[in-house]
């Protein structure tokens, strides 16, 4: 089933056009990485399907019946709290907003993010690492039909790495849908089964695992290529 259907999408700021009449349908259950350099609109993509941020051409229909803003959980690098704030009051208020959140739940998946290391410190004062694992476990409380992450592993220790990007392969079910903007390959070759990458505006390619690994071999052989200037195929 699709999903998601970008149809003709262009972004631009001022004068600057970030993505230009793009156009992909990501289908139900599909594992999605959205690669390219720095700046090439990876995030501005991932924020226009979230609902964050508007096309200024172009539209993204979201095939859901259920309330968008509770189906869509989104782990960005970021995050922006109110002054004061600290995870315990954060995860306290969602357990009265979702149903299907509970204590038994948050203590199942603070065994993976270990989010009461740091439980009770100001949000603000959170490390870049710590920061990470705590939207990313924000992301998934809900159980929503959609999943967006954003360098999921950055500033993690070898040991989270590999317990965060283990829950994400086992955990998340087959009629949930990822899709994940990364730098680092081993992170898609391990969680994903469809690539895409974006270059100068446009979807330069868009292959599955599959194919990529046929090509290629890896997604980091694939990667290499692509920063040399010797991928230009779509």
């Amino acid at each position: 089933m699709k999903l998601i259907e970008i149809k003709n999408l262009t972004k631009s700021y001022k004068n600057k056009t970030i993505l230009d009449n793009i156009s992909l349908d990501i289908n139900e259950g599909e594992a999605v990485a959205i690669l390219g350099k720095n700046g090439a609109g990876k995030t501005t993509l991932v924020e226009i399907i979230a609902n964050i941020s508007k096309p200024t051409k172009g539209n993204v229909k979201i095939n859901i019946d259920k309330d968008l803003k509770k189906e869509i959980g989104i782990q960005f690098q970021e995050g922006n709290w109110p002054s004061g704030l600290c995870a315990k009051d954060i995860i306290e208020f969602y357990l009265t907003v979702f149903p299907n959140f509970t204590k038994e739940k948050f203590e199942e998946l603070d065994s993976t993010f270990e989010i009461k290391d740091f439980f009770k410190t100001p949000l603000n004062k959170l490390s870049g690492g710590q920061k990470q694992r705590f939207n990313a476990l924000l992301s998934i409380i809900n159980d929503p039909k959609i999943i967006i992450l954003d360098e999921l592993t950055t500033g993690l220790d070898m040991e989270l790495q590999f317990k965060i990007l283990e829950f994400f392969k086992n955990k998340v079910s087959n009629k949930q849908t990822l899709l994940i903007v990364s730098h680092h390959p081993e992170e898609i070759d391990k969680l994903c089964s469809r690539v895409i990458i974006i270059d100068n505006k446009i979807v330069l390619m868009d292959k599955s695992i599959e194919d990529i690994r046929k090509e290629y071999k890896t997604v980091r052989d694939l990667m290499e290529k692509f920063y040399k200037g010797e991928l230009n195929e779509k």
